[in-house]
C-alpha cells in the first residue's frame, strides 16, 4: 500500500497557491486515475484505489502546514505503513527554481514547516518529492517568502504546472518500483 500526501494549506483563500503545489498534485492524480471523492477522515481528506496492482491512498491533511505531521501519523497508524518505504510527500520547495523537481529519500527538513512537523511525528525517513517554486520576482524583488509562498501563480507558470501534473501522472508508476531516478529523468516540461 503506497501513501501519497500532497502539502498545503486547507481553505479557498488558499487555494492554487505556490505553498499549495502539494494539493494540486494530489488532486491530479486522483482526477488522472479517476479515484473516489475524497472523504474527510484522519483530519483530511483521503481517497484510497488500487493502480494496477498497486493500493494508493492519497491524502490531504486538512490542518495546517506546519501541523501536517498529526494527521499524516494517523493513517499511517490505521494502515499499519511503513513511512520509509510507502510514504511519498509532495511538497513546495522555495530554495528551488520554479518547476524543478527533486527527491529526497530522508533526511532534515530544509526549512520547511510542513516537512519539520512530520518529521516530528515520524522521524526522518520518508520519501520526498520537492517542487521548485522560486521565481525571478521571488529573487529580484526580496519578496519575504511568507508572502511569496500565498501568492497565486501567473498565467504562464499555471501552464507549467499543469505540464508538470501530466507528467507526474504518466511517470507514477515509478514510484511504485522505487525508481526513483527514472521518475525524475522522465518528467520533461520544458
Amino acid at each position: 500500500m503506497f501513501f501519497i500526501v500532497g502539502l498545503g494549506n486547507p481553505g479557498q483563500e488558499y487555494s492554487s497557491t505556490r505553498h499549495n503545489i502539494g494539493f494540486e498534485i494530489i488532486d491530479s492524480i486522483s482526477s488522472y486515475f479517476s479515484f473516489p471523492s475524497f472523504k474527510k477522515k484522519f483530519d483530511g481528506l483521503v481517497s484510497l484505489k488500487k493502480i494496477n496492482r498497486y493500493e494508493v491512498i492519497l491524502f490531504k491533511p486538512m490542518k495546517f502546514m506546519n501541523l501536517s505531521g498529526d494527521p499524516i501519523k494517523k493513517v499511517i497508524d490505521f494502515y499499519k505503513i511503513n513511512p520509509k518505504e510507502k510514504l511519498i510527500v509532495f511538497h513546495d520547495d522555495l530554495d528551488m527554481d520554479f518547476s524543478k523537481l527533486r527527491i529526497k529519500v530522508s533526511g532534515g527538513h530544509g526549512g520547511h514547516n510542513g516537512i519539520k512537523n512530520i518529521i516530528k511525528y515520524i522521524g526522518l525517513d520518508f520519501v520526498r518529492i520537492k517542487i521548485g517554486i522560486k521565481n525571478k520576482y521571488y529573487s529580484d524583488e526580496k519578496v519575504s517568502a511568507d508572502k511569496f509562498v500565498l501568492q497565486k501563480f501567473n498565467k504562464e507558470e499555471i501552464l507549467r504546472v499543469e505540464k508538470l501534473q501530466k507528467e507526474i501522472n504518466n511517470n507514477l508508476q515509478y514510484i511504485y518500483e522505487n525508481n526513483f531516478s527514472s521518475f525524475i529523468n522522465n518528467i520533461q516540461i520544458n
